[in-house]
């Protein structure tokens, strides 16, 4: 995603104060065991992508590297298929993603999840705009339990896509935390409760169990390495 590059910036000036070596390792793609990705009824949505970017910092270079990878609930998108297909000729409804960014800097130098959720919300806008969500804005901060105890910072969002006309409530969550030498930043998006879909004179009321599509990606985030 291209907002990387616009919230990392102020950022490097914390390493060139806190880094005396600033070799970068490499970023290693996000990653989410096959079998766990099955069991949820969820699938990798193409190849990860790597990119390198190097400033000019008071005369030192400083490099950071990220991976990006992108998860989709194909389960869930059947359901929504099968429900919606008597009444539409669309080819596929997507509504709940997951994209994992790692983000690398010198040294391995953590990034502060605060100034991270700060200065992250264009991840969450291109994903918005990438998904045709409207109205995605931030609700609530939270903590999302990870493993071994350990928790992630996030902020909750709300919004909806439009359906053949029909309004369907979605929650997001952008989340960040340390591990192993770098930065996870994890953008998720998912229906949130029940919507009507009415096409000409017929009706019907899809079921979205929202809890449950929570707990879902809290799983698969927790089993992100």
């Amino acid at each position: 995603m291209r907002s990387i590059g616009l919230f990392i910036f102020p950022l490097l000036l914390l390493v060139i104060v806190f880094s005396g070596c600033l070799e970068t390792p490499v970023a290693a793609p996000p990653h989410i065991d096959e079998n766990v990705l099955e069991e949820c009824g969820w699938v990798q949505i193409g190849d990860s992508t790597s990119m390198s970017k190097t400033f000019d910092i008071g005369g030192k270079e400083i490099k950071i590297n990220t991976a990006t990878i992108n998860y989709g609930d194909k389960s869930l998108e059947a359901y929504l298929m099968r429900q919606v297909g008597a009444y539409s000729n669309r080819e596929n409804v997507s509504t709940a993603r997951i994209v994992a960014m790692r983000i690398v800097l010198p040294a391995g130098i953590p990034l502060p999840s605060q100034i991270v959720l700060e200065m992250a919300s264009t991840q969450v806008k291109d994903m918005a705009v990438e998904m045709n969500i409207k109205d995605f804005h931030k609700i609530n901060r939270t903590q999302v339990p990870l493993k071994n105890e350990k928790t992630a910072e996030a902020n909750v969002y709300s919004g909806y896509i439009t359906l053949d006309g029909n309004n369907v409530p979605l929650k997001g969550m952008i989340a960040t935390w340390g591990v192993s030498g770098s930065t996870l930043v994890v953008t998720t998006v998912y229906p949130d409760k029940d919507f009507v879909f009415t096409e000409g004179t017929k009706k019907v009321i899809i079921n979205i169990d929202g809890k449950a599509e929570y707990e879902e990606i809290i799983k698969l985030l927790q089993h992100i390495e």
